[in-house]
């Protein structure tokens, strides 16, 4: 199951922002507030609406908030690093040699444009020399030890019910749009057209001619969409129960029929294994549909522009900038590409090896003070999450006993892993940079591929040391949270209580709330995919969700494009428990106790949910929020805020908001869930 993020994150230079200046704020901003709007009428407005006015989204950026303004000061520093790599010129296999040779390969765009398509020549050859089935068999082979997840993707993983152990994995994937909503949905029309045109102009950059390529890109875009037709939606990829299908290698083989499963197995290097598990069977027999329906042509046409596709934003400057046209801006809004430095980090971040930037910035950057109050903070938060349990009035006590022994078991990461991995067997060079990536791809894949024969790492970290970000991983059924997050705005020594708890103790109560979201609930105390619950108790968790998920579907930042409950319930229960848990553990501190009215004429508590609100302040480009809603598990940012307010009888009492107003759920509409 994949782990579940606070957010994704983007950067780009801070326009307009407090944070960097010596001088921190100790409480709330008020010069983000706009107090032209009534906290009863949109209560995100209220605490962010004069920052909105007066913000302007970057032209390399799509979106711009919180995240943003931290992970662009974190990238000053990185950018630093990895200067300072490059210099040291030290010996092989050091972190200053890896990071300084692939950053020097990444920023070396005159050999990148001198080079363009020539590091892709091989595997374009052998899609050329394709006669048969079973050659296309060897080229997907090929093009899965390079990170081209041609038709499926397979990769190995934690086992849900055998938690300890791991097993192999086997995805749809093989489209280029997000998902298969975008071919076929009436309101995704014109990014399929553009992306039509857009897979017409890559074979022409590949050396075809018009009609060639127009044949060719009709070809392609004829089996993703029959690929698409037989996919998941990201909602329903969501539910356990849909993915986690245990088949022997002979079901397997019985449902890929002409493609020879066994085959690809062996080529793949896991011959030995006797079952694995398939996301989506029917998807398996459509690829075997398709196989045999399709011409050799069709095929070589599809598997180059997978291969070309996964690659372009690796390659020349023109061709970047051609890729980045369509998912940069057709996709996101943005207009221009970020500050090379800024994208090589992004890269190093997403890839296996970025845990040594993540080294680097902790040893020069990461306060232990931070880490010490953060961890007294998720004391407090444990504290309160077992109280609010102990006293739910829908809950049966078998079902709190189990909920407490899981509560009780989640285990923490804070700020950086306990051992480092080694990554001193890489062979990067200084010259040659779509080398690199193969070589770090290639050493990825075998790292995860040797894991089915190793016991679960529960040491192991699931992103870099200086990402802004957390997660609750609900095979470990733990919570990390990595140094680049406990930092300003996130997190100062210097804030308040009121402005620590709203911030980074919401963050902390998401996630130890996702634990017990409407899907993270259907894993036990150890981790495994196993139900706890009375049936009882699950019948009432599902009413109450169903109901909370009304408030979000009311959210239609377009006419038709609203936020889709069943894609986003995970992380609206987490937000709306982790508020809850934030505020009542605040409450137990001095500040909290004392509710004196300072800064602002603002209360304690008030100042809280306006510390809670101004976390979450954000701006989309229209297209950033149409794509949001469409494939993001997380609500847009002023509904992360509205939409657990209008379900929050703490906030009520703290502004004064009364039956009728906006910011209050009509009395049986207001779901109170943990």
């Amino acid at each position: 199951m994949k782990i579940l993020t606070l957010t994704s994150l983007l950067a780009f230079l801070l326009i307009q922002c407090n944070i960097y200046s010596q001088q921190r704020e100790q409480s709330i901003n008020m010069s983000y507030l706009d107090k032209s709007i009534s906290p009863a009428e949109d209560f995100f407005l209220f605490s962010n609406g004069t920052w909105v006015k007066n913000t302007k989204i970057p032209a390399s950026e799509s979106r711009w908030g919180s995240f943003n303004e931290l992970d662009k000061a974190n990238k000053l520093k990185l950018t630093e690093i990895l200067k300072n790599a490059k210099k040291a010129k030290d010996e092989k296999g050091s972190t200053n040699q890896i990071l300084g040779d692939y950053y020097s390969s990444y920023m070396n765009f005159k050999q990148r444009d001198k080079k363009s398509l020539d590091g892709l020549s091989e595997e374009l050859k052998e899609i050329s020399n394709i006669q048969t089935i079973n050659d296309i068999l060897t080229v997907i082979v090929s093009h899965h030890k390079i990170g081209v997840r041609s038709m499926f993707s397979f990769g190995v993983g934690q086992d849900l019910k055998n938690v300890d152990k791991h097993v192999c994995y086997l995805g749809q994937s093989g489209i280029g749009l997000p998902n298969k909503d975008y071919y076929f949905n009436e309101n995704k029309k014109s990014v399929l057209e553009a992306y039509r045109n857009h897979v017409l102009k890559g074979f022409e950059i590949l050396g075809k001619s018009s009609e060639e390529a127009r044949t060719a890109s009709k070809n392609t875009l004829e089996i993703e969409i029959q690929l698409a037709k037989s996919m998941l939606s990201p909602a329903e990829l969501r539910v356990p129960e849909n993915t986690y299908n245990i088949k022997t290698v002979e079901q397997t083989s019985a449902l890929f029929g002409a493609f020879r499963f066994p085959e690809y197995l062996r080529l793949i290097g896991f011959e030995s294994i006797e079952s694995l598990v398939v996301s989506n069977p029917e998807y398996l027999t459509k690829c075997s549909d398709l196989i045999s329906r399709f011409s050799i042509e069709k095929w070589q046409d599809y598997l180059t522009w997978n291969l070309f596709n996964k690659y372009a934003g690796h390659l020349s400057s023109d061709i970047v900038k051609y890729n980045f046209d369509f998912y940069g801006g057709v996709l996101r809004g943005k207009k221009e590409l970020k500050d090379a430095n800024d994208r090589c980090i992004d890269e190093i971040t997403n890839m296996e090896f970025g845990e040594l930037l993540g080294k680097a910035f902790v040893e020069k950057y990461f306060s232990e003070a931070a880490q010490k109050k953060v961890n007294q903070m998720v004391d407090n938060l444990l504290s309160v999450y077992a109280s609010r349990i102990n006293n739910l009035e829908w809950m049966s006590a078998e079902t709190k006993k189990e909920a407490l022994n899981k509560l009780s078991s989640i285990g923490r990461k804070l700020g950086y892993p306990s051992k480092w991995n080694d990554y001193s067997s890489l062979n990067f060079t200084s010259n040659n940079y779509l080398n690199n990536i193969k070589e770090i791809t290639r050493f990825s894949i075998k790292k995860n591929h040797s894991k089915l024969y190793e016991e679960v790492d529960r040491d192991e970290w699931g992103m870099p040391a200086h990402m802004v970000n957390a997660y609750y991983h609900p095979l470990l059924n733990e919570i990390a949270f990595p140094a680049g997050i406990m930092q300003a705005p996130f997190f100062d020594e210097n804030y308040e209580d009121a402005v620590n708890y709203g911030r980074i103790g919401m963050v902390i109560g998401h996630e130890f709330t996702h634990g017990f979201d409407d899907m993270g609930s259907k894993f036990a105390a150890d981790g495994s995919f196993k139900n706890w619950w009375t049936k009882e108790d699950r019948e009432l968790f599902e009413q109450k969700t169903k109901i909370y998920g009304e408030t979000f579907e009311g959210f239609c930042p377009f006419e038709d494009h609203c936020v889709q409950s069943d894609l986003t319930m995970g992380e609206n229960i987490a937000d709306l428990g982790g508020l809850i848990m934030a505020f009542h553990a605040f409450k137990k501190t001095k500040d909290g106790k004392e509710n004196k009215i300072k800064h602002g004429g603002f209360t304690a508590e008030q100042r809280f949910f306006i510390s809670y609100a101004q976390l979450w302040k954000i701006k989309y480009t229209d297209e950033e929020m149409k794509n949001r809603i469409a494939t993001d598990p997380h609500s847009p940012g002023m509904y992360r805020v509205n939409g657990p307010l209008m379900n929050c009888t703490e906030f009520f009492n703290a502004f004064g908001v009364k039956d009728g107003d906006k910011m209050r759920n009509p009395k049986g509409k207001i779901s109170k869930i943990w």
